[in-house]
């Protein structure tokens, strides 16, 4: 009798998780998985978000799914973006590359069919309604992903069962996370680097409905555009070398790019020189003026570190440091509810080289709670460490806007 007891229970529990791995959405029932790594988090993987940006509808604003009433099997990440291609060359004198892969996309499939997002979300949640992160990854806005192996966040999320994630798109949160057991009072858009960046665009250009309650902004401002191409000549250089551009109008050059092989567009990109890609002011998602509607600039001393180029250092100290020291004072002057922290974590499993010190993006293991998967074992202080970075992300409570302002160390390693 005990053995049929244990077997009806172990068929219940069977029957409990498959009905939580089939959640509704707006789109249709989507349908998700565990593993045996982290046996408590459901995660649905590659859900799309927006219709494939191909033909008509590449290089356009994002067109929201319109599939109703079919089921998404949700078990496995689509494939990332184009990207720049890169070369053996080229990433021997990458640092990432070289010190730390992990922090790089983990599946190399690429695919102009790119817009889907992931959730992840507890087994056993501690409350009905949970806090929910919408994660923005770096990468200068070309490069990235959802599958990188140190930004993966069920182990995170397994640990606490509070909190719901998700890689990216904020109004399919609105109007889905509940389904999955996410607060819609309580979510936070949360970025590094370029994300970061992304993070503090989005709060400038949505004051009135954010949909967010707060934002995460780590090692990014916005003052510092990643383009200053207004007339889009990057481009028409594009274009031209695509063989689009002779005697065309915009609309006959746009048409002609949209026409072109992805994979051609890739390679054309990556020999035409001079130009970079990235936000543009527009003044309706990206503002010259950030400091107004928020309610100087700070000179940052650097130091040179062994391994480490002066010119990066400086780099390092306008692109990453200033800006956001910038955006912090701003913040504080406006009367805004702000929040940072330093970091200045050295551990030799994600930064083995140890005039690295707290490089751009080595805490984000600590807070994914992914530091331990690679390389050698993470020390007790490097555990004490990482569960004390979450525990200082946590949203406990709906809340009013709050904007929390989060510097690490620049990119050359060395303190702020």
């Amino acid at each position: 009798m005990f053995f049929l007891s244990a077997f009806a229970s172990s068929l219940l529990i069977a029957a409990v998780r498959g009905a939580e791995l089939t959640v509704p959405t707006a789109n249709g029932e989507v349908r998700g998985t565990i593993n045996a790594t982290s046996p408590h988090v459901r995660q649905f993987l590659g859900i799309p978000f927006a219709e494939p940006p191909v033909d008509k509808l590449r290089f356009q604003p994002p067109v929201k799914y319109a599939a109703k009433d079919r089921d998404i099997d949700a078990k496995a990440f689509a494939p990332s973006c184009m990207q720049p291609l890169t070369t053996p060359e080229s990433d021997a004198k990458d640092v990432f590359h070289v010190y730390m892969p992990q922090l790089l996309p983990g599946s190399p499939a690429q695919s102009e069919d790119c817009l889907y997002l992931n959730v992840y979300a507890p087994l056993e949640p501690t409350a009905e309604k949970l806090p929910v992160f919408v994660w923005i990854a770096g990468g200068g806005f070309a490069s990235n992903g959802a599958n990188v192996p140190y930004q993966v966040p069920d182990p995170w999320v397994e640990r606490t069962q509070g909190h719901v994630v998700v890689t990216i798109n904020v109004e399919w949160v609105r109007d889905n996370i509940a389904a999955f057991g996410g607060d819609v009072d309580r979510i936070v858009l949360w970025g590094q680097s370029a994300g970061a960046w992304s993070v503090n665009y989005f709060g400038y250009a949505y004051p009135e409905d954010p949909i967010v309650k707060g934002l995460i902004a780590e090692s990014g401002g916005s003052t510092v555009f990643a383009s200053g191409d207004e007339e889009h000549r990057g481009f028409s250089a594009v274009a031209k070398n695509a063989g689009c551009g002779e005697g065309l109008d915009a609309a006959a050059e746009m048409a002609c790019m949209q026409s072109v092989d992805a994979k051609t567009l890739q390679k054309v990109f990556a020999n035409t020189t001079g130009f970079m890609f990235g936000p543009v002011v527009d003044n309706v998602t990206v503002f010259a003026d950030p400091k107004d509607r928020s309610g100087g600039l700070v000179v940052c001393p650097w130091t040179a570190e062994e391994g480490v180029k002066e010119a990066d250092m400086i780099a390092g100290s306008k692109v990453i440091v200033c800006p956001t020291i910038d955006e912090i004072r701003d913040r504080f002057e406006a009367g805004l509810t702000t929040y940072r922290y330093f970091y200045s974590g050295n551990f030799s499993n994600i930064t083995p080289a140890s005039w690295l010190g707290a490089t751009h993006s080595s805490e984000l293991p600590l807070i994914f709670g992914t530091h331990y998967q690679y390389n050698h074992n993470s020390t007790e202080f490097e555990w004490n460490v990482s569960h004390a970075m979450q525990g200082k992300y946590s949203v406990s409570k709906p809340s009013p806007m709050i904007i929390w302002r989060i510097t690490t160390a620049n990119l050359a390693g060395t303190p702020l």
